[in-house]
């Protein structure tokens, strides 16, 4: 019998190993082994993905066996592609060794991976080890490694690196680590002595087919030699993980992981995998085998396909957006809306909290109010699969909770039935925020110690109804009805009919948490029409019982100069945010959707621009410009002292903030918040022997640099960023802008994207510029302003908003 292996050390004695155990079986069998190079062999000097890794220690072994040469190859099983050559099988597998990585390195303070600090330089030639190693240690530098195991060493021994990582069978099998060996220590090899940790499974996951030897053959050959040697929980194992790498189209060089342990009947799987090569994600499943080999062999499989989906699916967050406040949402709810890749939202959830997520997210309007539903709700259900099993991240975001009359539970469940990852994140209800903000409290001593929340919208597919009124009647709690307001007269009828008092004080609450709310009240057997005489419109609930009597002493929203005002807030989110707080202590709501977007500029060499001989000033119009600024020093890993020798200006009190946020003072700020200011600043302060350095936007106005050359200055224009129109956010804006009070601009590019967004669109707000430029762009716009800020920062623009509302209103 003549067996083929790759010419290493390693892959000989894995290949003797083979053979005695041959030999044991069949001792008069003759076996002749044969040394062949692999094309991964020979590329050394190149990442396995840069020539494929597909067969890469393979395919000449292959060849040499469907040509006769050999009668067999001997594989590292995790070499071995998931798809072998027609003719040709994996005929046996030896049992398996020890599956673990290992840390090596020389010097005894990098000895424990988790003690490496940043920029220790780790070889590895595997992305599923790199990307393990970066969890563990953030900081690390990671450097393409090859060679067998002795070069590697010899790599690691010469300086190159400060760690590698190894496979613990590989060591054991060289002899340079004991089968017993403990987790810790060190050995000798290469006249050298090196340090090691075995690394826990728990941390550090390993590749599929990592310490199992196998053997591969003609279809149909050597058969009683191979079924001799073969170890059966080994191969089940190895099918497992086969098909999970098949499953996820991956190869032996793939960001994926996987470890199979059996205890007894017990099987179970454990596997991690970065389907965009940077973010791993882990999963586990388990399974009972039966004792039936076939059928234990088909649950291996299915093992590794169950997990290989899990990990290929998405998640979905069945997220609580709140009653409106935007304010009110959870921390958690928000964290999962920023990571998601696709936000399905309803009609109730504010349009704010769809500002907060990342750019590139699709935004998708399941539009479900009162009478019209853009979407069925098996629609909406299919949807959240279908974009879970492209692998992305979905928030179902709904308004309330999701799971109190929120159909969250239904999502849930089908969610369950298709196989589906989804966590459910718990919101603030209206069953209680909303008679909060009304000045009632649902519960009270002496008053109510219960409180019932029903639904007064039920299943219209349901015979009969399931609420007993007679009982709803006697309860001394709390009635919070929720989505009555069409059914309010048969409500407040059929409690009166079963006993409840007429004269029961009753209130209801409109838009409850946002600038719309409205409350009335009035006893139970006339609010339906003290509530139709106020033409209160949904979505409102009616709360019913004594409570509502202390309305009067618990009012404790006071009113603001913006109080009962809805204001759209355009600008980029650096600047939105800090405007949005200013609205809402004044009392008003403020609807934040950026138009537009920023994106920094690829730039290089602001180093050349900062050691350049000579004083300059540095100057700032905009606080995007200080972020990206601030932002590239570290990407070129400047040290800020090189800033000692230069001045800076800035443009408006925001951009000082943000300039002093970087632990930077501004020395000139001009007396308005307008290129023409800062230019006559500029001039008044600059001597003409320093160089004026400006640092913004990419289309920013020409106006300063063109007063600073008119004087002689000498000025370098440097774009730290663009902006980019949010086109996707179109519909949205036109649906919000029929019920908003005021839009608020604070850049012409903002003006610009809002022209073209509502082009055609006629709307009641008042529109309110920060300055003179961007109500100049506006006009260019044909968008007519009713106010322009007296003072160019957002105190100017609160403070315009106020006078020009508060005026309307009066």
């Amino acid at each position: 019998m003549k067996i083929g292996t790759r010419k290493s050390r390693l892959a000989m004695v894995q290949t003797e190993m083979a053979a005695e155990a041959i030999k044991k079986v069949f001792p008069s069998i003759e076996i002749e082994i044969a040394g062949f190079e692999t094309k991964g062999d020979l590329h050394l000097d190149k990442s396995l993905s840069a020539f494929g890794s597909k067969g890469a220690f393979t395919k000449e072994l292959e060849g040499a066996m469907m040509d006769g040469r050999i009668d067999l190859a001997v594989h590292s099983a995790k070499d071995l592609p998931v798809e072998l050559p027609e003719g040709l099988t994996v005929g046996a597998v030896l049992k398996r060794g020890d599956s673990r990585d290992v840390w090596v390195s020389l010097r005894r303070e990098f000895s424990i991976i988790e003690e490496c600090k940043e920029k220790t330089v780790v070889g590895t030639g595997s992305l599923r080890r790199a990307l393990q190693i970066q969890q563990i240690c953030p900081g690390v530098d990671i450097r393409d490694i090859r060679g067998n195991v002795p070069t590697r060493l010899k790599k690691l021994s010469d300086g190159m690196y400060d760690g590698i990582i190894l496979a613990a069978a590989g060591l054991k099998r060289l002899g340079y680590l004991s089968e017993d060996c403990e987790t810790e220590g060190s050995f000798e090899a290469e006249e050298q002595t090196f340090f090691y940790e075995i690394l826990s499974k728990e941390q550090f996951l390993p590749a599929a087919g990592q310490g199992i030897i196998a053997l591969e053959t003609r279809q149909k050959d050597c058969e009683d030699c191979m079924q001799a040697i073969h170890d059966e929980d080994t191969w089940q194992m190895f099918l497992t993980e086969r098909s999970f790498l098949r499953a996820i189209g991956g190869g032996c060089n793939e960001a994926a992981a996987v470890d199979v342990r059996m205890d007894g009947q017990k099987v179970s799987v454990r596997a991690r995998y970065a389907g965009d090569g940077l973010h791993m994600k882990e999963k586990a499943v388990t399974g009972t085998r039966c004792g039936n080999i076939e059928e234990d062999r088909k649950l291996a499989v299915s093992l590794g396909e169950q997990i290989a989906a899990r990990l290929q699916n998405g998640k979905v967050y069945l997220i609580g957006a709140g009653p409106g406040d935007t304010g009110l949402i959870t921390m958690k709810g928000m964290e999962a809306l920023k990571e998601a890749d696709v936000i399905v939202y309803d009609h109730l959830a504010s349009p704010s909290l769809l500002n907060t997520t990342k750019d590139e997210a699709e935004w998708i309007d399941a539009g479900k109010f009162a009478g019209h539903h853009r979407m069925k709700q098996a629609e909406i259900e299919e949807l959240l699969i279908e974009k879970a099993m492209e692998g992305q991240t979905v928030a179902r975001l709904k308004g309330g909770d999701p799971f109190i009359f929120g159909r969250g539970g239904e999502e849930a469940l089908a969610l369950t039935a298709a196989g589906i990852e989804y966590e459910v994140i718990p919101g603030v209800s209206s069953a209680y925020s909303a008679p909060a903000y009304a000045g009632i409290p649902i519960t009270h001593r002496g008053k109510a110690s219960s409180f019932h929340v029903i639904t007064g919208h039920e299943d219209p597919t349901k015979e009969n109804s399931s609420l007993d009124y007679e009982i709803l009647a006697r309860e001394e709690g709390t009635l919070v009805f929720l989505m009555g307001l069409s059914k309010l007269h048969q409500i407040s009828e059929r409690l009166i009919a079963n006993g409840k008092d007429a004269h029961t004080p009753a209130a209801v609450i409109a838009s409850g948490t946002t600038a719309r709310q409205r409350c009335v009240t009035g006893e139970l057997g006339r609010i339906a029409a003290i509530s139709e005489k106020a033409d209160i419109q949904s979505p409102a609930i009616l709360v019913v019982g004594d409570v509502v009597s202390l309305k009067k002493e618990i009012d404790w929203q006071q009113a603001g100069a913006l109080s009962g005002k809805k204001i759209l807030v355009t600008a980029t989110e650096i600047i939105a945010e800090p405007l949005a707080e200013k609205i809402r202590k004044l009392g008003g709501e403020p609807v934040v959707m950026s138009l537009i977007s920023v994106r920094a500029e690829k730039m290089y060499g602001l180093k050349e621009v900062l050691v350049r001989p000579g004083k300059r000033w540095l100057v700032f119009t905009s606080r995007n410009g200080v972020r990206f600024f601030f932002e590239q020093m570290k990407k070129e890993r400047i040290d800020i002292r090189i800033l000692g020798i230069c001045r800076i200006a800035v443009m408006g009190a925001g951009t000082r903030r943000e300039l002093e946020n970087w632990g930077c003072y501004a020395d000139l700020l001009p007396e308005q918040s307008c290129s023409e200011s800062l230019a006559k600043a500029l001039c008044e302060n600059v001597q003409y022997d320093e160089e004026i350095c400006l640092f913004r936007a990419e289309e920013a106005s020409d106006v300063l640099i063109k007063r600073l050359r008119e004087k002689g200055f000498f000025v370098v224009d440097t774009p730290m960023y663009h902006t980019e129109k949010m086109w996707k956010k179109a519909s949205l804006l036109k649906e919000v802008l029929e019920d908003m009070d005021a839009v608020t601009f604070c850049s012409a590019s903002a003006v610009r994207a809002f022209a073209q967004m509502t082009e055609g669109q006629r709307f009641a707000a008042k529109n309110v510029c920060i300055g003179p430029v961007t109500a100049e762009a506006a006009e260019k716009a044909d968008i007519s302003i009713d106010k322009i800020a007296g003072q160019y920062d957002l105190e100017g623009l609160t403070a315009a908003l106020c006078d020009i509302l508060c005026r309307n209103e009066s």
